[in-house]
């Protein structure tokens, strides 16, 4: 009889990784990230925050081979919060606190030595040369990411406040270049995304780079729908660039936003940040210096903000970080956390944190 269950045993493993074969690979992954927080605003707060290096997440992606070069993929990805173990929140469209939901990314594409089409939620192309560009991978009290929108724009356009598209977008259809086939070094994407009467979805924009050594750079354009009517909209576009040269890499980005059609008036903001690397056998140290200018109504709003961090990679999975980051408000009232307290407009924000990434 023992037999006879082994034997059953060993069929139904069998049968299992038959179905499994006919999907090439299927992963899961993740990220936690957390840290001891400081934040000086108008009053000082100590946290246990999380995201000062990376954002944490976990999701599943596959890839399928269907021969003759084709292969099908998906990529499901949503936001944690390990400082309570419920869900972190997703900037942009679609923003929740369910951790079941897989607001970061949800994609399936088809590709082929032609390219990529991508369909789902992903990032805008006018996002990743922020993204790639920041020392800081727009994390932490030292991210790029702290000068962007302020309140005050948010507020002039109501219930498009969210402005989704700055970073991700919902109901997207996307192509993307295949590696090399249209030139060495060349890559690029463009999205259209349907607003489907939501405010702050109807997107359309593209990115081109090229990238050959220790060279990359790379412009984007993106232009948004703020209402359902199409009478406000949101016109993004930004240059970014990096040169390695071995023993630092110098990084740098330069970005405008117009936002016209506003009953208050047009809004102008302009952002653009300089950033260094520097690989010390398992540290790497990092600094960045960035402005951010608005015009139009707000003109005379102005904050710059440094920052300075340091990660020491324990393992290819594991490292610890330390950064500081201080901002310098002119009528505006930008801080290094959200998390933090409120900030008077005109004061100044700074904050450090020291922690621990995690990837598994």
């Amino acid at each position: 009889m023992k037999t006879k269950k082994t034997l059953i045993a060993l069929a139904m493993l069998g049968s299992f990784a038959g179905a499994a074969s006919a999907q090439s690979s299927v992963t899961m992954f993740g990220v936690i990230d957390l840290s001891m927080r400081y934040v000086n605003n108008d009053a000082s707060t100590y946290q246990l925050a999380q995201d000062g290096m990376a954002a944490s997440r976990w999701g599943f992606r596959g890839v399928e081979d269907l021969g003759g070069g084709l292969k099908a993929s998906f990529w499901l990805e949503g936001a944690i919060g390990p400082d309570t173990g419920r869900g972190g929140q997703s900037f942009g469209n679609g923003t929740t606190t369910d951790a079941l939901l897989f607001t970061r990314r949800a994609t399936v594409s088809l590709a082929n030595q032609w390219g990529e089409v991508r369909l789902g939620r992903d990032y805008t192309p006018t996002f990743w040369n922020i993204g790639v560009f920041d020392p800081f991978g727009v994390q932490g009290v030292g991210s790029s990411g702290n000068l962007f929108l302020s309140a005050e724009v948010r507020s002039l356009a109501g219930a498009g406040a969210a402005y989704g598209t700055l970073v991700r977008a919902n109901n997207t259809v996307q192509y993307i270049l295949p590696n090399g086939i249209f030139g060495p070094g060349l890559y690029g994407q463009v999205m259209v995304a349907a607003g489907e009467n939501a405010p702050a979805n109807k997107y359309f924009g593209g990115r081109i780079g090229y990238a050959a050594g220790p060279f990359d750079v790379a412009v984007a354009y993106g232009d948004t729908d703020v209402d359902t009517a199409g009478n406000v909209t949101l016109t993004n576009w930004n240059l970014g660039g990096s040169w390695n040269f071995g023993v630092a890499k110098l990084s740098a980005f330069y970005g405008s936003i117009d936002l016209d059609g506003l009953a208050a008036g047009n809004v102008k903001q302009d952002n653009w940040f300089i950033g260094v690397t520097a690989p010390i056998g398992q540290w790497n140290v990092k600094a960045s210096y960035g402005q951010v200018k608005q015009g139009g109504v707000l003109d005379g709003n102005k904050a710059n903000q440094f920052a300075v961090g340091a990660d020491y990679n324990l393992s290819r999975r594991t490292a610890l970080y330390a950064t500081y980051g201080s901002i310098s408000n002119t009528n505006t009232a930008y801080t290094v956390s959200a998390t933090g307290s409120a900030l008077t407009r005109g004061n100044n924000s700074n904050g450090a944190e020291l922690g621990i990434r995690h990837m598994f």
